[in-house]
């Protein structure tokens, strides 16, 4: 993913607009953290045709972000298959992208 890419550049940022600029996870436990990344929920290297999908992005503090990633194999760790879950329970596959 090019992450400097004029569309990634736009699109995160509507999602951060989206969100309030507000970390959606801290949110789930009642803080209120500025969210400085937006997670690609499915991984965009796996899933290229989600990585613009809105549903797929999730804005976050790098905190957050950083426990859904293991940083050396780079696969999703176990709290980050459980927000996958969490965002897809309901979701027909494919989805419609938007």
């Amino acid at each position: 993913m090019n992450y400097k890419d004029s569309r990634w550049i736009k699109k995160r940022e509507r999602i951060l607009k989206r969100d309030k600029y507000e970390c959606r996870e801290c949110k789930r436990y009642g803080k209120t953290t500025l969210a400085t990344t937006v997670h690609h929920v499915k991984p965009a290297d796996d899933y290229p045709e989600l990585r613009y999908y809105s549903k797929n992005l999730y804005s976050c503090c790098s905190n957050c972000h950083n426990t859904f990633h293991d940083r050396d194999s780079n696969q999703l760790t176990q709290k980050g298959l459980e927000l996958v879950e969490r965002i897809y329970r309901d979701e027909t596959w494919p989805p419609k992208l938007s």
